[in-house]
């Protein structure tokens, strides 16, 4: 029964890579994703070639600071570990076009696996998210977040604890952020046991990103690099920059005015909504108290993908390919869907996370295909989306602290 239920899920992802296969060659997704291009030609995967150039010209310059092997001249802004990728020069085939489909694949297959329903119609609803933009662009651009969205994945499958360490630590010494992955420790329910995990792992991290130092100082240094535009940004601070940045004229005249309303209606109105609606129930029901209580895969997998997806909106101006790591809220929320007896909130959570990336997608289409005054429009409801599900994100994750919290210390 497993292994039809697996073919099935191969068969599909196979489908669904052919489909993205034909859009980007035949270019059917530009310029609704900006293509990187040289003498004419479109360069796909070209967020993995820039860390393979690097990897090319890292005996002869300093990659953090210039990369003439690169055709944009990209500095390497990811951790060294990814320096010492061995053979490129003798397998060049394999390492810019097998091994990022290979990676590409495994990461359709991973989200095709999350949609389970009961009725075959809401199979629909998985389109949304398979293929909304964040979905094609990490794709298209083999972008490594698609890698550390697999090892989240692992981290979340596995309850091995030397195996969690290494891939933790992988994933850290690769893009820093998913070192707050380590969350996952307060699954084990005993305030010593995560304090002794915790502290040994901080420990081993600390110790690498010491030498580390000089690297993460260039990075920083080139943080223009990886700042994403107005309306391709996921983040907080894209949020307030860009808002603030709209300016909505007209014949010369300012009606800026009209932006403010458009906020009040699409994120304030619906914010207050839930406050009054659902913040009852997030901090009440049992299934969000059990969180962290509950070690399974699809609670594991939530709180891995809470985190991540609070930590970069707040800490960076990232580029919305980061946006796949909502795709894994959904096993959870569609468990508790099925399961609860409160079907209602888990329906309206599912629908909301469902809109938001069908919506996005729309206006992301829209937006660069150069209908120049319904920019300002989309910039804004964009970013009010992505705050109001972010809203909601934080809400239950404050819940289920909170409910861990009280349960260690009476503990």
């Amino acid at each position: 029964m497993q292994f039809k239920k697996n073919l099935t899920y191969f068969i599909i992802a196979s489908i669904i890579s052919l489909i993205f296969y034909f859009l980007i060659t035949k270019q059917l997704i530009y310029p609704t994703l900006f293509p990187i291009v040289k003498d004419g030609v479109i360069n796909i995967f070209a967020d993995w070639s820039v860390i393979l150039s690097a990897n090319l010209c890292k005996t002869k310059v300093d990659v953090y600071i210039e990369n003439p092997c690169d055709f944009w001249n990209r500095y390497h802004v990811y951790g060294n570990i990814l320096l010492n990728i061995p053979l490129i020069k003798e397998f060049p085939k394999f390492y810019y076009l097998v091994l990022p489909i290979i990676i590409n694949f495994l990461f359709i297959y991973v989200v095709v696996t999350f949609f389970d329903f009961k009725k075959k119609f809401e199979y629909l609803t998985a389109l949304p998210f398979i293929f909304s933009i964040p979905v094609l662009f990490v794709i298209e651009r083999a972008n490594i977040d698609n890698l550390i969205f697999l090892i989240i994945f692992l981290i979340s499958i596995n309850k091995n604890l030397i195996l969690n360490y290494f891939l933790i630590i992988l994933g850290t010494i690769t893009k820093f952020y998913p070192i707050v992955s380590s969350i996952i420790f307060l699954f084990k329910r005993n305030l010593k046991k995560i304090i002794i995990n915790l502290t040994f792992l901080v420990l081993i991290i600390f110790f690498i990103l010491y030498f580390e130092i000089d690297s993460l100082k260039k990075i920083s240094e080139n943080s223009k690099q990886f700042s994403a535009s107005a309306f391709l940004s996921f983040s907080f601070i894209g949020f307030v920059n860009h808002i603030n940045d709209i300016k909505i004229v007209f014949h010369g005249k300012d009606y800026n005015w009209i932006k403010y309303i458009f906020i009040l209606l699409i994120l304030l109105v619906p914010i207050i909504f839930t406050l009054f609606s659902k913040v009852k129930f997030i901090f009440s029901d049992e299934k969000i108290k059990e969180l962290f209580s509950k070690n399974c895969f699809e609670n594991r997998l939530y709180i891995l993908s809470t985190i991540i997806v609070l930590v970069c909106y707040f800490s960076f101006s990232n580029y919305m390919y980061r946006e796949i790591f909502f795709l894994g809220l959904i096993p959870w929320i569609l468990s508790q869907k099925k399961l609860s007896n409160f079907k209602s909130f888990y329906s309206f959570y599912y629908y909301a996370l469902c809109g938001k990336f069908f919506i996005s997608t729309i206006l992301i289409y829209m937006y660069e295909n150069h209908l120049k005054l319904f920019k300002p429009i989309a910039t804004v409801t964009k970013h009010c989306l992505d705050f109001y599900i972010i809203f909601i994100i934080s809400l239950i994750f404050i819940s289920s602290v909170y409910s861990l919290t009280k349960k260690l210390f009476n503990n």
